[in-house]
């Protein structure tokens, strides 16, 4: 919780690159006053095929940079970085750190007796804490897993046509099973679901944002702050920062409030 009323909260967010834009486009859709940094490290991405060490580093250097802009939260937009990094993380830093959770548990519950797709990077499919999640759940018959690997980076470089040609061989496995809940386990995907409407009409998308922004604003007592969010982007070493920022800007105008 934020202590001081009168005071607006300032709350980093990261990702891998783009992705988390699809969370920061909810935050900001919000009546809530809330100052947010976004913070895009595109120089090393994609984190969804390194090795767990180098996404737990990579994602300590970007909380770095946003307690040295005295934030008083940090939200991980990025599947990766939280199977990663959430539960070391929030033992290391002084403020509240927040993860994303792929959205297995609604789709099971959505969908009884039937079996779901998750749509995820190799780190988060392999991580512990998805492993765990299925134990608890008693459903890891029921989820097959998709190794989206790639599909970050077209998005990252807004390669539309690329990434739906990616996502036709993706698809493959759930259309022939007759599988129609997908869990978009990435922060990157949401930005395609019309793509994969278009391949795949009969999908039902299962997503984390909201449950993550209600955990957040819950939890920081932000609904206590009414007003307007304001917003600044931050991206590390892209090649050409203008045309960065022109991605940007169409990105958080792609998702539907």
């Amino acid at each position: 919780m934020i202590n001081n009323k009168e005071r607006v909260p300032k709350i980093g967010v990261m990702d891998s690159g783009m992705g988390g834009l699809s969370v920061l486009k909810e935050l900001l859709d919000l009546p809530y006053s809330a100052n947010f940094l976004y913070y895009g490290d595109l120089a090393h991405a994609p984190y969804g095929e390194k090795k767990t060490s180098e996404v737990l580093e990579l994602t300590r250097n970007v909380c770095n940079f946003f307690l040295k802009e005295e934030v008083d939260a940090i939200l991980l937009a990025c599947n990766t970085a939280t199977s990663a990094s959430a539960s070391k993380l929030r033992e290391e830093l002084s403020v509240p750190v927040f993860g994303m959770e792929p959205a297995i548990k609604p789709a099971l519950l959505a969908h009884p007796g039937e079996k779901i797709a998750l749509l995820a990077t190799s780190v988060t499919h392999r991580e512990e804490k998805l492993q765990d999640l299925k134990s608890e759940l008693g459903a890891s018959e029921r989820v097959v897993h998709l190794n989206c690997d790639g599909l970050a980076t077209l998005v990252d470089h807004g390669k539309w046509e690329e990434a739906k040609l990616l996502l036709k061989n993706i698809l493959k496995i759930p259309q022939e099973q007759g599988i129609r809940a997908l869990v978009l386990g990435c922060t990157h995907y949401v930005f395609l679901k019309n793509e994969i409407k278009d391949l795949y009409p009969e999908a039902i998308f299962h997503d984390g944002n909201q449950g993550t922004v209600r955990h957040l604003v819950r939890s920081l007592h932000l609904d206590e702050k009414q007003g307007h969010p304001n917003y600044n982007l931050f991206f590390s070493s892209p090649n050409n920062l203008k045309e960065t920022e022109g991605l940007a800007s169409q990105l958080l105008q792609k998702v539907s409030p």
